[in-house]
């Protein structure tokens, strides 16, 4: 995986408790759901093998007056799923979700807005470096090779739905 717990924690707000294994289904569903389509599966693979390389640092890390980098992405993109999908436990009982005497859960519409918000965030950095792929062209020759969105990063999502 590119990105981990702590790394979303760096981006929005997370609860220290969150355990591994809770969250990081969201975070590899980001990564091969939500990011790889939109760069292609060979810029996306080539990076996840070569994350060190100087090239990938300046695409996954922030530089500077550019892009916030798509550690950001991925970690806003893993952060919108965990919010709608990972609130709940499967018990021999089927799913709950926790509720004590002095809280209660979040609605589905809230938890629906945060999706959407963070998505379409998500979406604005991932913007920002594509553009910055596109002004380095030279050193991404792997780049949109097999997107399934291609263009300037001017993608919308205008409405999620159940």
């Amino acid at each position: 995986m590119l990105i981990d717990k702590t790394e979303i924690a760096k981006h929005r707000e997370l609860s220290r408790g969150v355990r591994d294994d809770k969250i990081n289904p969201y975070i590899q569903d980001a990564e091969m759901l939500d990011l790889k389509p939109l760069i292609g599966s060979e810029l996306f693979y080539d990076m996840s093998e070569n994350r060190t390389d100087a090239k990938y640092v300046a695409l996954l890390e922030p530089v500077e007056y550019k892009h916030q980098g798509l550690n950001k992405v991925l970690s806003l993109f893993a952060y919108a799923r965990y919010v709608l999908f990972g609130s709940f436990t499967d018990t021999a009982f089927g799913f709950v979700q926790k509720s004590t005497q002095d809280s209660q859960p979040v609605g589905n519409e809230f938890k629906r807005n945060i999706h959407t918000k963070d998505k379409q965030a998500a979406m604005s950095y991932l913007s920002e470096v594509i553009k910055y792929i596109e002004d380095n062209k030279s050193d991404y020759p792997l780049w949109g090779k097999d997107c399934i969105k291609r263009g300037s990063g001017n993608v919308k999502i205008s409405k999620i739905t159940r």
